[in-house]
């Protein structure tokens, strides 16, 4: 699964992910691997996964498209975000059908993050997109501004209690890095290495 974290405030988007995902070959054999599952999209958003290793692939086929039709606004990537992973699903969900069972899960979870300045009162926007297994659909829900996948209720709370103080992007990143590399001491499926990126105004920061 792996472990995707968001935090969204007025002064910007915390995006953090690990790089650890399973495998499983033909025969049923799994194994963990390495996936980057961080992709810049335009310059102020960036796609991160979660569940199923191909998704690292679709969001780098979409970021290439988003280049290719200059799509730039946060809300008209999410626009052709869904006509084109649904797409993409179909692709997949054929060529997993050549090696596994029939109707396999995917089991694909993707964070689209940006920033736009044209909505100053609230800049940071988060989607969370996920493919709904029967019958076969993506779909998407706008987050509020904190988002964790798997779920991690202190860590939220945290987190909440930090954007209510107004803490700045920095507090956010440290709180966020402490709490990731705990949470791979204790469960194997989390792994190294991490990548934290802020994203404001200037753009998308490694942090």
């Amino acid at each position: 699964m792996g472990q995707l974290i968001a935090c969204a405030s007025d002064a910007g988007i915390v995006v953090a992910t690990d790089s650890r995902a399973e495998f499983f070959e033909p025969h049923g054999e799994q194994r963990f691997i390495t996936v980057d599952r961080l992709v810049p999209v335009t310059s102020h958003a960036v796609l991160a996964s979660a569940g199923a290793w191909e998704a690292k692939n679709v969001c780098q086929d979409f970021a290439a498209f988003a280049k290719e039709e200059n799509l730039t606004d946060i809300e008209a990537l999410v626009e052709a975000a869904i006509p084109f992973f649904t797409s993409r699903m179909d692709e997949i969900l054929r060529k997993m059908c050549e090696t596994l069972p029939p109707d396999p899960i995917i089991n694909m979870y993707l964070l689209l993050a940006g920033y736009s300045s044209s909505s100053p009162k609230n800049p940071g926007h988060l989607f969370i997109i996920w493919d709904r297994p029967k019958p076969p659909k993506i779909e998407y829900n706008r987050v509020t501004n904190i988002f964790t996948l798997p779920r991690r209720m202190g860590l939220e709370l945290s987190l909440k209690q930090l954007l209510e103080s107004k803490a700045p992007l920095p507090k956010q990143v440290d709180l966020i890095k402490s709490h990731l590399e705990k949470l791979a001491g204790i469960d194997e499926s989390i792994g190294p290495p991490y990548h934290y990126v802020t994203i404001t105004d200037k753009g998308i920061i490694t942090a």
